[in-house]
């Protein structure tokens, strides 16, 4: 989820942890509480410093080891750790509390499409089960809508109990909405070997690609209706004989595309001396685009990676100018 969401879930537990005469009778417990279930809701998500590093060590290590089983025991232990000792609380007290907001970070996360490593260390494997956008604005809503309404009446109980029985209701319904999908696109296609599904931000509103025998394809389904994007071939990538390519198949941005994507088309260019090798994942779509690619340019005469790129551009204008090479 996005981090405004976990953030979101943060504020309910900490809501949640007034039932307990000490946490509610203890200001310096309350903040303690608080700032455990914020730190803890986000605690996985650090791995964003891996941005420093670049885009290809990013993709390498977003969700993965920060989300995977050592980590789901090291965060609990390192957050009511830290904030015990700065804010005099005792970090056992505080454990519980940062073991279930990692915990609820790492399992939601699992119903994105983009998924988590979460068996790491035992295996790289990525999960995910394409119920969930990385935003939803319903539980966006719901979350701050019900943080909000606790903070005017103080009706712990009541209030999280509703939200509590709707977020699982709603996820069951997701569910049950993502497997019709499936079986639209399955009868719709009924060639198809593959199918890889993510959620759009309206209800009921899903995009698909798709695997043939022979190609690639990628559909729109909106309450059941099935709207084709595009079709593309499922063409081999180029061979040893291509030198250039073997040279861009090095790159660190192209191999860590490679190893997270799993159903992808791509495209070779040609122009003033360069080549222009595109890869387009063909799973995420926002925006009438597909914005999760990756670019290797390589100089056709010396055979040299002048500028690489993976991640997700929005414009083709944004994608140029995180391009930079000579002329």
């Amino acid at each position: 989820m996005d981090t405004a969401t976990h953030i979101g879930m943060g504020l309910g537990l900490s809501a949640i942890a007034t039932l307990s005469p000490e946490v509610s009778g203890d200001a310096q417990m309350f903040l303690a509480m608080t700032a455990t279930a914020l730190v803890g809701s986000h605690a996985p998500d650090f791995d964003t410093v891996f941005k420093l590093k670049g885009n290809s060590t990013y993709l390498r290590q977003h969700r993965g080891r920060s989300h995977g089983i050592t980590a789901l025991l090291a965060w609990p232990i390192i957050v009511s750790a830290v904030i015990g000792t700065v804010l005099g609380v005792n970090p056992a007290s505080l454990w519980v509390m940062a073991q279930i907001a990692v915990l609820l970070h790492v399992t939601v996360d699992l119903f994105n499409a983009y998924g988590t490593q979460a068996l790491q260390p035992f295996s790289k494997k990525w999960i995910g089960w394409g119920v969930i956008g990385t935003f939803d604005p319903y539980l966006f809503s719901a979350y701050y809508g019900a943080y909000a309404l606790w903070m005017i009446t103080g009706a712990t109980v009541p209030i999280f109990a509703l939200l509590i029985a709707l977020v699982i209701s709603y996820y069951a319904i997701q569910f049950k909405l993502r497997n019709r999908a499936l079986a639209t696109v399955a009868r719709h296609f009924a060639g198809a070997h593959e199918l890889f599904i993510s959620p759009g931000i309206g209800w009921d509103d899903w995009h698909v690609a798709v695997r043939f025998r022979d190609g690639l394809g990628a559909v729109k389904v909106k309450k059941g209706k099935v709207i084709e994007c595009g079709r593309f071939r499922d063409k081999p990538m180029p061979g040893e004989e291509d030198l250039h390519f073997v040279e861009a198949r090095k790159n660190a941005d192209l191999q860590a595309f490679l190893e997270f994507s799993k159903i992808h088309t791509y495209t070779v260019t040609r122009h003033n001396g360069m080549i222009e090798y595109r890869f387009t994942n063909l799973r995420y779509f926002s925006k009438n685009m597909y914005p999760f690619v990756a670019v290797v340019i390589v100089d056709e005469q010396s055979n040299e990676v002048l500028s690489s790129f993976t991640g997700w551009v929005f414009s083709e204008d944004s994608l140029q100018k995180k391009l930079v090479y000579e002329q």
